[in-house]
């Protein structure tokens, strides 16, 4: 008998769970909403309604907005998310720099800081200069309280050692357990996610008011190549958290050596350092790839030559990510896809119709990023917003037992 209530009650708590998770999620993708709304959106009862609204009144994420007109001239009291009093820290490492954002509970960016840094350059000092951003950031807005940090970080992240197990062109990222590192600087609960996959929930939370459901697959082309899956608001990880990671997926069993261990891994003939290499190569003088990409967007056609290469060699990509996935919905990102978007865009999209089959390329949306903000920085963000949207009251500090 005490084991059939123990089994009760964890059940109780896992249900008010989800309909607090559930409401939160609502507040947040239609902004203001009458309990009444809420209710019909949810299919809760109102009286359920009332109870999570009033908690989340009491512990301050939520709060009424005045009068809205209802049903046949009826007026009902508005609520939306408190976008004053809490917020989400969110920082994105790339093998060249890093962002840091703030945001607020709504999702909306408060501000948001890029920095370059070089790939050569100790890890450790490029934590001590995100830990002392960090810090300048949080004394700017001294009157809000953030709740948590999100990260999105690159290469091959292990979800079991808490490590980066590979970041190719850097050193030393392997040898620091970075959510420990965070913890102990901020006291703050700190949740990461690999940066393709966040990107993608970015993505996802712009996506899903139109096409709540359906699968998503981000495709990050940076310094790195990685595919963030998204099916049904869920991430797919694989068993250690990198599925995902097409970067390393061979295309030519003969090709150069890759930092993992296979040969001729996609990242090295259609990432940001193999266009930068192409370039190079045929301009007979090492540039960077800001000078690779300026010479592209003035029309260089040895930089158009070597970006439509690549472009060729992605379309690929996404033909076996349609044909392994079969997503609604594929979203160019990073950087060489905000060089020329358009160009990349009508490229692969040709160069896609010819390597499926027509019934697969007419249902497959292939699109540039949905949103105007960084994803990455975004998408860490609405990984410590989804965790903390689960379990409320853990993150403000309240015993609900």
């Amino acid at each position: 008998m005490e084991k059939e209530k123990r089994f009760l009650g964890y059940n109780q708590e896992k249900i008010q769970g989800m309909n607090r998770t559930l409401v939160l999620n609502l507040l947040r993708k239609e902004g203001v909403c009458s309990r009444a709304q809420l209710a019909k959106e949810s299919g809760l009862k109102q009286a359920t309604i009332t109870n999570i609204i009033n908690d989340f009144i009491n512990w301050g994420i939520v709060e009424e907005t005045g009068f809205l007109q209802g049903v046949k001239g009826r007026r009902s009291i508005g609520i939306s998310i408190d976008g004053n009093t809490y917020g989400i820290l969110a920082v994105r490492l790339a093998r060249r720099g890093y962002s840091i954002g703030a945001f607020n509970l709504c999702g909306e960016s408060l501000k948001i800081i890029r920095r370059s840094a070089d790939r050569s350059q100790d890890p450790k000092r490029v934590l001590e200069n995100i830990f002392r951003e960090i810090r300048e950031l949080m004394q700017e807005s001294q009157e809000r309280k953030y709740l948590a940090i999100g990260i999105a970080l690159p290469g091959l992240y292990s979800l079991k050692s808490g490590r980066i197990e590979i970041m190719t062109g850097t050193k030393g990222w392997n040898e620091i357990v970075i959510k420990d590192r965070f913890e102990e600087a901020f006291h703050l609960p700190v949740f990461i996610e690999q940066d393709a996959n966040a990107a993608a929930l970015a993505q996802y939370w712009k996506y899903e008011e139109d096409h709540p459901g359906e699968m998503l697959v981000y495709l990050a082309v940076g310094p790195g190549v990685g595919a963030g899956i998204i099916q049904k608001g869920e991430i797919l990880r694989g068993t250690i958290g990198v599925a995902g990671e097409i970067g390393h997926m061979s295309v030519n069993y003969n090709g150069p050596k890759c930092a993992c261990g296979n040969r001729g891994c996609l990242e090295n003939y259609c990432s940001s350092r193999a266009f930068t290499e192409k370039v190079s190569q045929r301009k007979k003088e090492q540039l960077t790839f800001e000078e690779a990409a300026i010479l592209l967007r003035e029309g260089d056609p040895d930089a158009k030559a070597c970006f439509l290469e690549i472009c060729g060699i992605l379309s690929v990509a996404v033909a076996n990510l349609m044909n392994c996935f079969n997503p609604s919905i594929i979203i160019l990102g990073d950087e060489m896809s905000h060089i020329v978007p358009e160009l990349m865009l009508e490229s692969i999209r040709e160069n896609v119709r010819s390597l499926v089959i027509p019934a697969l390329y007419e249902d497959t949306m292939i699109s540039t990023s949905l949103l105007p903000v960084d994803s990455f920085v975004h998408g860490a963000s609405v990984v410590a917003w989804n965790r903390i949207a689960r379990e409320p009251e853990l993150y403000l500090g309240h015993d609900i037992s």
